[in-house]
This record gives C-alpha cells, sequence and structure tokens, in this order.
C-alpha cells in the first residue's frame, strides 16, 4: 500500500500528518509512505520516529500572502515547476492514495493526483479552513473535519468528522492520566503553540503582574515562549518570585499536559484537541491573524462549555486576571469546563481516518479492475 501525504509548515499541519501516517504504519507495516512538505517544516519533520516515513520532500518556501506585492505573485512563477515536480514525482512513487493535511503545501499534488486518477483525501484542521482547502474542496473524493460543521465554502463530495489525529505519545499518556498526583500548587500551562506567541505572552505576563503577591504565591506556572521571549518571561517571572519553569520549547507535551490544572492557550487545533485528551480547563486568547480562524476554532469548544475565550484586544489582560483571581480561589469552579472539553476529545480519529483511507483505496482498486 503506497501514500504519499502533503503536509506542512506548521505543527497545526505536521502533526495531524504524523499522527495519521505513523497510525497507517502501525495499521499496515508493508506500507510505503512518502511525506511531501516544505523547508519550514524541517525542524518537526528532524524530530519524529525516522520509521515513519520512506522518504521526505521539501518544496521551496511559497504562499498565498493578502494584499498585492512581490510576495502575491511569487506562487505564480512557481507553480509550472511545483506541478511538474509533483507530476514526475506521482507517476515515479506511484501512490494508491494522496492524503493532504491542509495549507499550500498540499495543493500541487493533491490537484496533480485528482487529475492522474489517483484517489484524494483531505484532513481539514480548523473550523474555517484555508485557501488550499477551499481551492481543493471540489476535486477531492473525500474530505474528513475535525469540527463538526467546519464552514466549507461548498459541500464536499463525501464528508466524515472525525476529530484531529492526535500523535501516539499524546493519545497514550492521555489514556494512562488520571491516577494519584503528588500534591502541588496550582499549575497554570501557557503555551502558544509549537513556535509560542508573543500576543499571548505579553497578555499573560501583564496579568500575572497584576495578581497580589498572595494570589502568586498559591501558582506555579509552566510557559513555553518560543525563542524570541524565553529570557524576557523568565526574567519577568524572577522578579514577581514565582514558581516556574519557562522553555523555548518543549516535545514531551504529555508531560505538562499532566501537570497541568488550567492552561491559558491559542486556539490551534492540535492544541485544543490535546487540551480536550487530557481534559484540561482553558482559557484562550486566539490568534488574530491569518484570517482569524483560530476565533472560530475557540467558538466551537466555547458552545459546549470546553472552555472560555477572549479575543486578542485592550481587555484581554482585564479579563484574564479576573477569571485567574476566580479559578486561584475556588478551583472547584473549573470542574464543569474540565468534564465538558473531556467530553469533546476524539481519541479515535486517528483510526477512523485511517479506516477511511483504506475503504477509500479499496474502493478504487475494486474499480479499476
Amino acid at each position: 500500500m503506497r501514500l504519499v501525504v502533503y503536509a506542512g509548515p506548521t505543527g497545526g499541519h505536521v502533526f495531524p500528518a504524523q499522527s495519521f501516517s505513523e497510525g497507517f504504519r502501525k495499521r499496515f507495516p508493508d506500507s510505503r509512505i512518502d511525506l511531501v512538505t516544505c523547508r519550514r517544516a524541517k525542524s518537526l519533520v528532524d524530530k519524529m520516529p525516522r520509521e515513519i516515513f520512506n522518504s521526505v520532500s521539501y518544496l521551496p518556501e511559497f504562499g498565498f500572502p493578502g494584499g498585492f506585492s512581490w510576495k502575491t505573485l511569487k506562487p505564480f512563477f512557481l507553480f509550472p515547476y511545483l506541478f511538474l515536480r509533483a507530476f514526475f514525482f506521482l507517476k515515479r512513487a506511484k501512490p494508491g492514495l494522496c492524503v493532504g493535511f491542509g495549507s499550500f503545501v498540499s495543493y500541487p499534488g493533491m490537484m496533480v493526483a485528482h487529475g492522474l486518477g489517483i484517489p484524494t483525501l483531505i484532513h481539514e484542521q480548523n473550523k474555517i479552513p484555508g485557501k488550499a482547502t477551499h481551492w481543493l474542496l471540489p476535486h477531492m473524493d473525500v474530505v474528513a473535519e475535525s469540527f463538526e460543521g467546519t464552514q466549507f465554502l461548498r459541500k464536499p463530495k463525501k464528508l466524515y468528522t472525525t476529530g484531529l489525529p492526535l500523535r501516539s505519545f499524546i493519545v497514550d499518556a492521555a489514556m494512562r492520566a488520571g491516577g494519584a498526583s503528588v500534591p502541588r500548587p496550582f499549575t497554570l500551562l501557557v503555551v502558544g503553540g509549537s513556535q509560542g506567541a508573543q500576543g499571548l505572552n505579553a497578555v499573560v505576563t501583564d496579568a500575572i503582574a497584576t495578581l497580589s503577591d498572595e494570589e502568586r504565591s498559591k501558582i506555579a506556572v509552566i510557559h513555553i515562549t518560543g525563542k524570541r521571549d524565553q529570557t524576557r518571561v523568565a526574567e519577568h517571572y524572577e522578579r514577581l518570585a514565582l514558581s516556574c519553569e519557562v522553555h523555548a520549547f518543549y516535545g514531551d507535551m504529555d508531560e505538562l499536559f499532566q501537570k497541568a490544572d488550567l492552561a491559558i492557550t491559542r486556539a490551534g487545533a492540535n492544541t485544543l484537541f490535546e487540551l480536550a485528551a487530557f481534559g484540561v480547563p482553558s482559557f484562550v486568547i486566539p490568534y488574530p491573524h491569518a484570517g482569524g480562524h483560530q476565533k472560530y476554532n475557540a467558538q466551537g469548544f466555547a458552545e459546549k462549555g470546553g472552555l472560555i475565550f477572549h479575543e486578542e484586544d485592550s481587555g484581554a489582560k482585564d479579563w484574564l486576571v479576573e477569571h485567574l483571581r476566580s479559578a486561584i480561589e475556588d478551583p472547584g469552579s473549573l470542574v464543569g469546563t474540565t468534564r465538558a472539553i473531556k467530553l469533546l476529545s476524539r481519541p479515535k480519529a486517528t483510526e477512523e481516518l485511517i479506516e477511511i483511507a483504506r475503504k477509500l483505496m479499496e474502493t478504487h482498486e475494486d474499480c479499476t479492475r
């Protein structure tokens, strides 16, 4: 069984692709899986287990920025090269299925796969799809969504709601979690995604500085800052005499989810579904750019009681201070949110997506015999 998987450039796209491919490899050990991504994703791919993919191909950087500039024209100059490269790659690889996980990386290869009659499956991580997914949608055989009611511009040919495939170590750790815990302070986990988040860092550090000394004495903070803010945030917490861990990046997020009593995060799909797997109540400040798609991810969970959120604006700090004080004073007030977000977990998402892929390949083979 041969697959080509397209994903990149961020963890929000690469991690679900890793999860699906790892699960597919485990179920079908003799399969061949090739990953096509872009150079910006190399640092993430380098941290993956080497046995997942038979090969990894890196495309040059390009995207579809808003407005008009030379960057807007760059993809169109690259398109002939990208489509030709995809054509020769697929003719050589002869996959039985191509699977796309969103972003511009998916577009040329998935369109060429459609033109060659190769079965196609795309997984959309966010409640509001990106441009590439919208453009691919009419041509894809099957679409899977993470959030029920994803706002596609047109109805897919065939649609499944699977949730988001999570990496196996996250799922395994979440299933083991829940045993007796060691007594510790009320612990906040602050994380803005795989690259950190400067806007979120600023709101959180200002909010924690506003708390009283007595309130800060009751908490510990684990903060994933990204490279640019690590020193500044660590020095800020040191001046406050706050019990803390400050990391630029942390690979074993399952360890941190198990320590957290409350998370303060962005609203990337991967982050939300990982929090759901561990049942961590969350205060969420969505990333305000990239079309504002994270706001809709947050709304999808908030509507079902799984989190509370506030946009990143001038009122965000005061909103966070108010809710932090309430949670520190009465941690039991978070029980309802904990239960609600846990119910939004989809621990079988990877298995469901693998079964969809298997059936699609099987149906295509039956039709071509």
